[in-house]
């Protein structure tokens, strides 16, 4: 596990950055000037000479090792020492607004069937993408994305074979990546100044790494329905396998759910024979489905077995 995205700004005070390594992008009337390291875009750097601030923007791990599959907390404190060097003043101070903490979990299903299958988050909205899934609220994102293909697209074949004889990837197989994006990190940590240094302390990792594990259990998860046989799945029983599946999402248990629906019918239209018939047609057709009663694509254990690991 470890940070990815960072936003950071520090009061430069009497330090004087050194130009030397940095490449000048633009300039704006605001009075930011934006950087990149030796034409490296992994990461941004604004100064304000008026103001006497510096910015910090981007991901540290693509900057320090290229790649954000598997990095460390090492890496990361790597990548703000060395930007800190060059840049003649001390970055561990700089206070932070944005940032990412998260990992990559190798996974035996599709990424997709996770997405299907993770609904939402109590107060939070729903983003659907072909790639991933993520849950907003004003201070954080929280994200599930497929980490396989994010690298497809951001790496060269040479680099994803470096990941394999390095990292043990495989490019056949699942991963999916689990983060928090924090928006406003002092409303979540009750923090009014929160630096770079106290990030990399140990008590705010087992703080994050918490975080993680207790906002994903909040995610509303599909039901997993076991289905043995083509003669299962009727006509009549594909409906009440999708409402089997979400049923945790109704109001109220799906029996009594389409109890009161027939109830409802007016006479004239059904008998109460006739409801009588229609109950023990869909009571037989849902004794066909057997419910495991929790969702086969939750990826609990495999979030807490990284926890335990060392990265």
């Amino acid at each position: 596990m470890s940070f990815d995205y960072i936003s950071a700004e520090k009061d430069l005070g009497q330090d004087q950055i050194c130009l030397d390594y940095l490449n000048h992008e633009a300039s704006y009337s605001s009075g930011w000037d934006k950087f990149i390291y030796e034409d490296c875009k992994a990461v941004q750097i604004w100064l304000n000479t008026d103001a006497r601030k510096l910015k910090l923007m981007g991901s540290i791990p693509y900057f320090i090792a290229g790649q954000n599959f598997k990095t460390s907390l090492k890496d990361f404190i790597s990548g703000i020492d060395h930007l800190s060097e060059v840049l003649t003043t001390d970055l561990m101070k700089a206070e932070v607004k944005v940032f990412e903490f998260g990992t990559t979990l190798e996974i035996p299903f599709s990424a997709k069937e996770v997405f299907n299958s993770h609904l939402k988050i109590q107060g939070m909205r729903t983003r659907s993408f072909d790639y991933g899934k993520y849950f907003d609220d004003r201070i954080m994102t929280f994200k599930l994305y497929d980490a396989n293909k994010n690298l497809k697209n951001k790496l060269t074949k040479g680099e994803r074979e470096k990941l394999t004889s390095l990292y043990n990837y495989n490019p056949s197989s699942n991963y999916l990546k689990i983060e928090s994006h924090y928006k406003k990190p002092s409303i979540s940590f009750k923090s009014r100044h929160l630096d770079i240094a106290y990030l990399t302390s140990d008590s705010f990792q087992a703080a994050c790494k918490d975080e993680l594990i207790n906002k994903y259990g909040s995610i509303m998860k599909a039901n997993s329905i076991n289905v043995n046989s083509k003669k299962q799945l009727t006509t009549s029983t594909i409906p009440l396998l999708i409402l089997k599946e979400y049923e945790n999402l109704l109001p109220c248990n799906l029996d009594e759910l389409i109890k009161q629906k027939i109830k409802s019918i007016p006479d004239n239209i059904l008998t109460k024979d006739d409801k009588k018939s229609r109950r023990r047609q869909i009571k037989a057709n849902m004794r066909r489905l057997e419910s495991v009663g929790t969702c086969k694509y939750d990826l609990s254990k495999y979030l807490n077995n990284q926890l335990l690991s060392v990265e």
